[in-house]
């Protein structure tokens, strides 16, 4: 059977679901006339919606780690799929960011428009190792615009991912509380390293973003006996998203039994994007939605499909013999404005 998640969050906000109201997906609306509910979540306040987005909190039940701890363990799974010893310490994945000063707030701008390049990445820990190293820091920038980074006080950090945070208030998104303590500590020195950075002088100078900080998240360990119930599928292309951090990492766990295989989707387009590259967006889409649908039908009788947004998330098993049944109706632009 093959998974699709459609995960809409990073892009959510009031724009998007006028977009919603204003449009339509005709195509997903029809392919999902084959489905019933299978599963969902309500729209919950707790501490773990607080900081994880409700596809990862769908990803975190598909891994089986609910009742572990309130984060989701990319760091780790990145460093596995890096080749390093996830079990040897937490580790987090750290992006190099933009923060926006504002009149009353930082805002953080998105991470792939920062377009850092290896030799960039490269001075600018070259210039802050001395302080990792220190500390005893690990540290792995092999990929610039996504460092992992381990350290024992990453045990109990939970942080957001930075596409719930573009275009928003930080305030509400950066780690916090004692257990966050080392990091700040860290990051506050690296902020007085970078201000000033030849790097970042020779960025702004050709009008470009300078990276004026690090963003954590997907800090913690992994379980030592999680397994993989996926089988590799396509991924979002936008680096940025959170399923690329961890996408070596999955193939490397010890398979379930019977896995599926894991297509997800999300709309290409930015939080902040206007109205029209909105609705262009919702309708590539649904395109995507429809053909990986029809994709997952041909191959076998019956498919999921896991609607995620940025309140909950809800499931649906379609079944191929329900065709028939044209009568049926689901539209898709009021299940995606209900999560």
């Amino acid at each position: 059977m093959h998974q699709i998640l459609i995960d809409t969050a990073p892009v959510g906000g009031d724009a998007w679901r006028q977009a919603l109201v204003a449009g339509n997906l005709p195509k997903l609306s029809r392919a999902l006339r084959l489905g019933e509910p299978s599963s969902s979540e309500s729209v919950r306040e707790d501490a773990e919606a607080a900081w994880l987005s409700p596809a990862e909190r769908w990803m975190r039940v598909s891994l089986g780690l609910v009742g572990e701890t309130e984060q989701m363990p990319w760091g780790a799974l990145a460093a596995l799929g890096a080749g390093l010893d996830p079990a040897e310490r937490p580790w987090a994945v750290a992006q190099p960011v933009h923060l926006v000063l504002g009149r009353e707030s930082l805002s953080l701008a998105d991470p792939a428009a920062l377009d850092l390049t290896a030799d960039e990445a490269g001075q600018l820990l070259d210039a802050v190792r001395p302080l990792l190293d220190e500390e005893g820091w690990g540290v792995d920038a092999r990929n610039p615009s996504r460092w992992l980074i381990g350290h024992p006080c990453l045990e109990a950090v939970v942080s957001a991912d930075p596409a719930r945070a573009i275009g928003r208030n930080v305030a509400s998104w950066m780690p916090g509380g004692a257990a966050a303590r080392g990091w700040r500590r860290l990051l506050t020195e690296i902020q007085m390293v970078w201000q000033y950075h030849p790097v970042n002088e020779a960025r702004m100078r050709g009008g470009r973003a300078d990276v004026n900080t690090l963003w954590l998240h997907g800090a913690g360990r992994l379980a030592a006996d999680v397994r993989n119930p996926f089988l590799p599928g396509p991924l979002p292309a936008n680096p940025a998203l959170w399923l690329a951090a961890a996408a070596s990492g999955l193939p490397k766990l010890p398979s379930t039994a019977h896995p599926h295989r894991l297509r997800v989707l999300q709309p290409a387009v930015a939080r902040d994007a206007d109205p029209a590259a909105l609705v262009e967006a919702m309708q590539a889409l649904d395109e995507d939605a429809a053909h990986a649908i029809d994709d997952a039908l041909r191959d076998h009788d019956r498919a999921a499909v896991v609607l995620a947004g940025e309140h909950r998330w809800m499931g649906f098993e379609l079944r191929r013999a329900r065709g028939w049944q044209f009568w049926r109706r689901a539209d898709a632009h009021v299940l995606l404005a209900m999560v």
